[in-house]
């Protein structure tokens, strides 16, 4: 996934981000592919730091969204700044998948 080589290597979990994107290719691009997703051993080490960020940034974005929706009801408790806070929420959220990378599935140990 990371180098884009068809290679073996650790498989990424399908999620509803991967399942929107297939499906979007499927049904209104008409490119599906169907690839299975892998991150190879050669490329593990700079995707678990990729990963790391964009979880650090994902907490720090819904950080923030929670402040905006405690700073808004604090200055006018209202149902509409309730409405508003969780809205700010959702779009820091949705911004956070700017730097989207997905979980691998981890090996079973027998």
């Amino acid at each position: 996934m990371i180098c884009g080589e068809k290679k073996k290597g650790y498989e990424v979990e399908e999620d509803f981000v991967i399942k929107g994107v297939r499906w979007f290719k499927k049904n209104i691009t008409k490119n599906e592919k169907g690839n299975k997703l892998v991150v190879c051993n050669k490329c593990y080490p700079k995707y678990v730091e990729y990963r790391d960020k964009f979880i650090r940034r994902q907490r720090i974005y819904l950080l923030l969204g929670f402040l905006f929706l405690l700073l808004g009801l604090l200055a006018a408790p209202s149902l509409s700044s309730l409405l508003f806070g969780l809205g700010i929420i959702f779009f820091l959220y949705l911004l956070s998948l700017i730097n989207y990378v997905p979980k691998i599935r981890e090996k079973r140990k027998e």
